[in-house]
């Protein structure tokens, strides 16, 4: 295994790339990069400010650093997985059919083929896909999560939220800061809003119910459809 320290700029971005290798980096208080692995390749490029590193073996062997906190990271594998830990700045993570795990990041863009996607917390805007794996956030700002066969699960929206699914089921709890759009065809909708918020509403349903006990008004926009799966609206 090799071991190389790097001294970058405060403002430095990472840029990771592996075939199938897991990639695993770890942002903490310090002022170097820590790159570890077997025969990666590793260059500098916009004047220092962008490490970019290749893992080794064609990208085939497992990769792992450790950043200053606050660091902007771009990920990219085959089939990899990806974890992500401590408080990142800008974190864009793109995998055909690994996992993605992100602890916490002021902005995210994760994106996976077949695996399943973890955001932990997010303070600003979110965008999370998933084909077929599952979608799970904590606290996030603005949030935006597609699947088709997976479930997606938010334990807080700040922001204005959209998701959309084929046959999996949307829960989210929304603060209803912004506008709230979700759209699933077999699956259930299931939304905690504040109490007492005066929702102005659009639904959309051929077989599956709706339950919404919140008076109308103009508080929140909020449009929800569903095929053949319920609706259900829960004051928190």
């Amino acid at each position: 295994m090799n071991l190389q320290h790097f001294d970058l700029p405060v403002a430095v971005t990472l840029r990771l790339q592996s075939r199938s290798g897991r990639i695993d980096v770890v942002a903490e208080p310090r002022e170097d990069v820590v790159v570890e692995g077997d025969k990666f390749e590793a260059s500098e490029a916009d004047g220092g400010a962008t490490l970019e590193v290749r893992a080794g073996h064609a990208g085939s062997k497992p990769l792992s650093a450790r950043c200053p906190a606050g660091t902007d990271i771009v990920v990219g594998t085959q089939s990899g997985s990806v974890n992500l830990r401590g408080e990142f700045g800008t974190v864009s993570v793109t995998t055909m059919s690994g996992g993605i795990d992100v602890e916490h990041a002021d902005e995210a863009d994760l994106r996976s083929g077949a695996g399943s996607v973890h955001l932990g917390s997010c303070g600003g805007r979110c965008r999370m896909n998933s084909m077929s794996g599952s979608i799970i956030a904590g606290s996030v700002g603005a949030a935006s999560a597609g699947t088709m066969s997976g479930s997606i699960t938010i334990e807080r929206v700040a922001g204005r939220f959209k998701a959309r699914s084929v046959s999996g089921t949307i829960k989210a709890a929304c603060n209803c800061e912004g506008a709230i759009a979700v759209k699933t065809v077999s699956g259930k909708v299931y939304l905690e809003l504040p109490t007492g918020t005066a929702l102005e509403t659009r639904f959309k349903t051929l077989s599956g119910k709706v339950h919404n006990p919140f008076p109308a008004g103009h508080d929140c926009r909020l449009e929800a459809m569903s095929i053949s799966g319920s609706i259900e609206l829960v004051p928190t």
